[in-house]
């Protein structure tokens, strides 16, 4: 869901989406779960944080509203209905998270706020913060089904339909927030606004697409055969994009005042990251801006790294002019972890001419190159065969990455992006997958995975499905021959075929004996199976069988007795 215009905040929350839709494509191992654990931390807090220059917000609309009434009435009027429909959009969103979590855990309430393992504490918080609007945080990390898909499918897609009701709700909450603006003066607001599902901001439909290029539903496309821990975090993000939503259209109803009559009563520094989950080697970057502050006027920003609160007294910190109302941070993320920073934003009071300091703090993570190196058949790699892999890396693109294999394979593209197949020769007992790519203009080692490389199973020689045992003569003749089974090895279309056996059998006491070409019995083979008595036993061995590497093998003995 996407708007004309993107905010930082909405450029902020869209970085995220990227994470989160690599990582849908990828044979996700325990680490990636607990990985999406902490992308569904990040919007969380990112959600408050948005949720508290909400309230600023409002708070500044309402003493506006005190001081003048009569100018503000209609504005104020659509700021109280756009409240109270976000409250309802976000308590249900909310309320839906709990539901997926006890379904798909099939616990109950008393379960979840009292686990029998005090270790393994799923919720963190329940409260409701605002006196309106519920705000769950739960500890996705302590979940036993982060990699379940068929509980959540079922309520979103399959049976309970959630998704196509989130989706009707979505649609609700746009139209809303585009009337109330729109009536309040603002024309063609709706060319402004995200939260799009089914149409793009030119009334064209918009296309969802499966992993296999198939056309599928928005419902589909965010909620069909998708891991709990992914949706979670995927429903938090709309909750990002709803509030962020309603910050536009507060803001859109404040400027109709006027610039000029609608003053804040207490200016305020503020930071406005990109994102504050970096991959190591790029860089942390963020707008540090003075709300309802003239963008004409200029002021300066200090500030230190690893501290909660700045030190005014700090002459050596780092000092940067604003342009146009923005002080742009940029430094690199070079150490990896949770990182801190605070500061001040120097401003001159217009009324006594004094510099006034407005500190503001902020934090980020900084997380290594990472990438996913999954086998989407064997967790090894057979000789001779095309064994299929598939490679994606968070936040970065699948054309920029590259893989390689070491010495003794080599590699070809798959059909789907991302996806590979790596043909090893004999004789190679190892094979590394490497996967780089460029971070800013830098070339980065993301990750690499060893694989273990076997020689393709021996088939089975069975004749009328058993090796062993005792087998009707109609059932051996109506066999025809010998058949190499491959069992349930994954690579269905290998297969092998007989060359040549013997057959021995004992006839008044002396051994009898005769050669086959092929697997299908001959002449002489069928006369003595046909001949054969109750009791009397059949060997078949020295079976030879070539696959297709064109090499021979010697298989087991089938050795049955005739009932």
């Amino acid at each position: 869901m996407s708007g004309a215009k993107e905010t930082p905040r909405q450029k902020m929350i869209g970085m995220m989406y990227l994470v989160y839709t690599a990582l849908l494509a990828m044979n996700v191992s325990a680490d990636i779960l607990d990985a999406f654990a902490i992308v569904n931390d990040g919007q969380e807090k990112t959600n408050a944080s948005i949720e508290l220059k909400l309230e600023e917000q409002y708070a500044a609309f309402e003493h506006q509203y005190n001081k003048e009434p009569e100018k503000t009435q209609l504005y104020w009027d659509q700021a109280l209905l756009i409240r109270e429909k976000t409250d309802s959009i976000v308590n249900y969103i909310e309320n839906l998270k709990l539901y997926l979590l006890l379904k798909t855990e099939n616990i109950s309430m008393n379960d979840l706020w009292h686990p029998k393992d005090p270790e393994k504490v799923i919720i963190n918080d329940g409260t409701d913060t605002t006196g309106r609007r519920i705000s769950y945080k739960f500890n996705l990390s302590n979940i036993s089904s982060k990699d379940n898909y068929d509980a959540p499918t079922t309520i979103m897609i399959e049976d309970e339909h959630k998704a196509t009701e989130l989706k009707h709700a979505i649609q609700n909450y746009r139209n809303f927030i585009v009337n109330s603006v729109e009536s309040a003066g603002v024309k063609n607001y709706s060319k402004h606004v995200g939260l799009l599902t089914d149409t793009d901001l030119s009334g064209e439909p918009i296309k969802y697409y499966n992993k296999a290029k198939q056309e599928v539903s928005w419902e589909q496309k965010h909620f069909d055969k998708v891991i709990f821990v992914a949706e979670m975090a995927l429903l938090n993000k709309f909750v990002g994009e709803i509030q962020n939503t309603e910050y536009d259209a507060l803001s859109e109803l404040s400027r109709q005042i006027g610039a000029s009559d609608f003053h804040f009563n207490n200016l305020e520094a503020k930071v406005m990251p990109k994102s504050t989950y970096v991959i190591s080697g790029r860089n942390y970057e963020a707008d540090i801006f003075i709300a309802a502050q003239d963008t004409t006027k200029q002021f300066n920003v200090r500030y230190s790294m690893g501290v909660d609160k700045f030190n005014v007294e700090n002459t050596n910190a780092p000092r940067i002019q604003s342009e146009g109302g923005v002080v742009k941070l940029k430094f690199p993320a070079a150490t990896q972890g949770f990182q801190k920073y605070a500061g001040v934003v120097e401003v001159v009071d217009p009324v006594t001419g004094e510099e006034v300091p407005y500190p503001f703090s902020a934090s980020y993570t900084v997380a290594p190159p990472s990438a996913t190196i999954a086998p989407t058949k064997m967790m090894i790699f057979y000789q001779g065969l095309k064994n299929p892999i598939s490679v994606s890396a968070p936040g970065v693109a699948h054309e920029n990455i590259r893989v390689s294999v070491s010495d003794g394979a080599t590699l070809s593209n798959g059909e789907a992006p991302g996806t590979y197949f790596v043909e090893v020769a004999a004789g190679t007992k190892n094979v590394t997958v490497t996967a780089s790519g460029e971070l800013d203009g830098t070339p980065v080692v993301l990750g690499s995975y060893n694989f273990r490389v076997k020689r393709v199973p021996s088939p089975e020689a069975q004749i009328a499905g058993v090796s062993s045992g005792k087998v009707a003569k109609d059932d051996v003749l109506a066999a025809g021959g010998i058949i190499p089974d491959m069992g349930d090895f994954e690579f269905g279309d290998y297969t092998y075929k007989i060359v040549s056996f013997k057959l021995l059998t004992s006839i008044g006491g002396d051994i009898k004996e005769a050669t086959n070409k092929g697997g299908a019995f001959n002449a002489e083979t069928r006369k003595f199976i046909q001949n054969a008595r109750h009791g009397q036993k059949l060997l078949f061995e020295n079976i030879q069988a070539q696959g297709p590497d064109g090499a021979t093998r010697t298989l087991n003995p089938v050795n049955i007795e005739i009932k």
